[in-house]
């Protein structure tokens, strides 16, 4: 038995960014990797559940609630082999309503 393959990413800003769109993209030369992702914010020095999903192939756009922070975190949880993503991205779109 192996032990964990969770990957996780951690963006820092020196200020606060505001998003409501989080996007996600595999490189798909070396095939779909990712079966599962978690996306958490920081509230306050806590990590906060942002959003859960599966599969993220050539482009996923995950629309969440309007959202202020410091700090973001992608979470992959182990799969069968290392993810490999092109693209994590944050945008706030002013007509996606929370």
């Amino acid at each position: 038995m192996t032990g964990s393959r969770e990957t996780e990413v951690v963006l820092e800003f020196p200020q606060p960014v505001s998003f409501n769109i989080v996007g996600l993209r595999e490189f798909l030369p070396l095939g779909q990797r990712v079966e599962r992702f978690a996306i958490d914010v920081d509230r306050n020095g806590q990590w906060q559940e942002y959003a859960l999903g599966t599969a993220v192939g050539n482009r996923r756009l995950i629309r969440g609630v309007n959202c202020t922070t410091t700090r973001v975190r992608l979470r992959l949880p182990g799969g069968p082999v290392c993810p490999a993503l092109s693209e994590l991205a944050l945008f706030f779109d002013p007509k996606v309503q929370a």
